[in-house]
């Protein structure tokens, strides 16, 4: 295979991507070396289990390869591979009667090295609240406990760091529908912790003043 000498991240992922439609499997390998950490730290927040979410990441990349040809550029590789991940872990939500454990706090091990979740704000977020074991636990409970899309929009932001733009790409809807249905999640996850618990909830508003 032909050696990729390219002026930038971008260009040279292009490249890749046009190999990989062409047919070339090594540059489609690279691609799944490259992306398969983030891809799998996406999985694993949506899914909770380790598993599951290296059984998604192998869905969404034979996913991948097989609508290969029907990748236009619009968008960039990573997220047009991102929503075939998102959909495929919601595809098996769907299917398992298991509930999410979604860790705020931890990093998870992969290929790359160790995946830690970021908040992407600068202001209160759920991670940032989390300031004990109490709320660490009550809001991984109430996040798992948000209607599917509240709880996708919320991973994607506030613990993936996904721009708002990335958002609009990957839910196919305009940015101003993203930070609505983003504030709605924040405001019904703060709204169940408040009802869960008066303590805890008197513990958030000191760290918000």
């Amino acid at each position: 295979m032909t050696d990729h000498v390219a002026a930038s991240p971008e260009d040279q992922e292009r490249l890749w991507v046009e190999q990989a439609q062409a047919g070339d499997a090594d540059a489609f390998a690279w691609l799944v070396e490259h992306y398969s950490g983030r891809i799998f730290a996406a999985c694993f927040s949506f899914l909770g289990n380790r598993q599951d979410a290296e059984d998604c990441v192998q869905d969404t990349f034979i996913k991948a390869y097989r609508a290969l040809k029907d990748y236009g550029f619009m968008a960039s590789f990573y997220t047009w591979v991102y929503r075939i991940a998102v959909n495929t872990c919601l595809d098996f939500r769907r299917r398992s009667a298991r509930q999410p454990q979604i860790s705020l706090d931890e990093g998870i091990e992969t290929d790359d090295g160790q995946v830690v979740f970021q908040v992407a704000d600068h202001a209160p977020l759920p991670d940032e609240l989390a300031e004990s074991n109490e709320l660490r636990n009550l809001i991984r409970t109430e996040i798992a406990a948000l209607p599917p899309m509240m709880r996708q929009i919320l991973v994607l932001r506030d613990l993936e760091g996904l721009s708002y733009r990335e958002l609009a790409e990957l839910l196919d809807l305009s940015e101003g529908t993203v930070k609505s249905r983003l504030a709605r999640a924040r405001q019904q996850l703060m709204r169940r912790i408040k009802k869960k618990e008066k303590s805890v909830w008197n513990n958030l508003l000191a760290l918000l003043v």
